[in-house]
C-alpha cells in the first residue's frame, strides 16, 4: 500500500486530502504542530518553522508506513504589512515566515526525492511522485475563481484534494504552476503583465 505524507494538515485542505487519499488506498501520514484530524490518520508532531526537523519527520514516517510516494506540503506563514509601513516585519517573524514558506518546503522536497529514489519508478508506480526529475513530478497548486481572480477565504479543501489525487495518478508531468478552478480542474488563465516598478 503506498504512503501519502501531508505536511501542514489542517481541517480544510489537509482533512480533505487525507480522506481522499485514504479512500484511494493510501496509508496517510499527517504532520502538523497539533493534531487536528481524526485519529485514524497516523499523526506526527511537526513545526514547519524548524526546517532542521524535516529529515526526522521523513525517517519516522518511512519507518512506520514506508517511504512516501506522494508528499503534499500545505504549511504556510503569512504577514500583511500596512501600505504606510511595508517594513513592519520584525526579524523573528521574517525568519519564521521564511522557514515555513521556503526552507522547510525545500528540505521536504529533498527528503521526498531521496525516498522516491529508494522506491524507484516501479516502487512509485503510476500514482507516485506528486512532489519532475525523470519519473518524479512537482507541482505548485493555485486555486482561482472561474474569472481568474485569486481564491482567498473560500478555499476548497475538496477541490485541492481532488486535484492532488488526479495529479498523483497521472504518470506525466503537467504544468508545474497548476492553476485550477474547483470542480473544473486545470484552467490556463491569460498572463497578466504587472506594471513595471518605477522608483
Amino acid at each position: 500500500m503506498p504512503t501519502a505524507l501531508i505536511i501542514g494538515a489542517g481541517p480544510n485542505i489537509g482533512k480533505a486530502s487525507a480522506e481522499t487519499f485514504s479512500a484511494a488506498g493510501y496509508h496517510v501520514a499527517v504532520a502538523s504542530r497539533t493534531q487536528k484530524l481524526d485519529a485514524k490518520f497516523r499523526y506526527y508532531a511537526f513545526d514547519a518553522s524548524k526546517p532542521e526537523t524535516v529529515p526526522t519527520l521523513f525517517e519516522k514516517v518511512t519507518a512506520d508506513l514506508g517511504s512516501p510516494s506522494v508528499v503534499i506540503y500545505i504549511s504556510a506563514a503569512g504577514h500583511v504589512s500596512p501600505p504606510e509601513n511595508p517594513f513592519d516585519f520584525e526579524l523573528d517573524e521574517f525568519r519564521n515566515s521564511a522557514d515555513v514558506n521556503m526552507t522547510s518546503p525545500y528540505y521536504a522536497a529533498r527528503e521526498a526525492v531521496r525516498g522516491f529514489e529508494k522506491l524507484g519508478p516501479s516502487g512509485l508506480g503510476p500514482e507516485g511522485g506528486l512532489i519532475s526529475v525523470r519519473w518524479k513530478r512537482f507541482y505548485y497548486l493555485d486555486e482561482k475563481h472561474a474569472d481568474g481572480t485569486y481564491v482567498t477565504s473560500d478555499i476548497s479543501g475538496t477541490g485541492h484534494a481532488e486535484e492532488f489525487l488526479k495529479l498523483a495518478k497521472d504518470s506525466k508531468q503537467g504544468p508545474w504552476n497548476y492553476t485550477f478552478v474547483s470542480g473544473k480542474g486545470y484552467t490556463q488563465f491569460p498572463h497578466v503583465e504587472s506594471a513595471p516598478w518605477k522608483p
